[in-house]
């Protein structure tokens, strides 16, 4: 395995997969950390947000036998290198391409919703109960049930007033 070009898992402090990132490719490490854009509620507001997509990791690629693994993990951002017997392994080429494909582009990711899909309800006088997505009802209002009077009731709400409940 020397002298070959192998991608690697490395494991992040909390919320630095950026500072990480950017800190090995400035050493001349081969780095890849792929990223999604969702639309979350934050602060009664609906935004995109751009978040990795493995959250506490990055990828870094290295030639084994030209370049030293050491510097990895005292590099700002890092704890290390992820091992399986006490020893990295490489990233298998199948699962690495696809991310290399995103060219560092945060993918949207379909936040649609689904019949069956949980919710809870944010705004108005049905504020902070759990429903159930049931269906759309026009471009800007949705259709959920609730458990009340004893069974199941359909109301529609606005879509900016729900948000998946995970």
């Amino acid at each position: 395995m020397t002298n070959e070009s192998v991608w690697l898992l490395v494991a992040t402090k909390a919320r630095a997969e950026a500072v990480a990132a950017e800190h090995l490719a400035r050493q001349g490490f081969g780095v890849c950390a792929p990223q999604l854009r969702v639309k979350k509620r934050r602060r009664g507001q609906w935004q995109w947000v751009v978040e990795p997509l493995f959250p506490g990791y990055v990828f870094v690629q290295l030639t084994l036998g030209e370049q030293d693994i050491a510097p990895i993990r005292s590099t700002v951002g890092c704890r290390g290198l992820v091992r399986f017997g006490g020893t990295p392994q490489p990233v298998p080429e199948v699962i690495i391409s696809p991310l290399l494909a995103m060219n560092d582009q945060p993918v949207a990711l379909d936040s649609a919703l689904k019949a069956g899909d949980r919710v809870r309800i944010e705004e108005g006088p049905f504020r902070g109960i759990e429903a159930i997505f049931d269906m759309p009802r026009g471009e800007d209002r949705v259709q959920v049930l609730i458990t009340a009077l004893g069974g199941q009731q359909r109301i529609v709400v606005d879509s900016d007033a729900i948000s998946r409940d995970d």
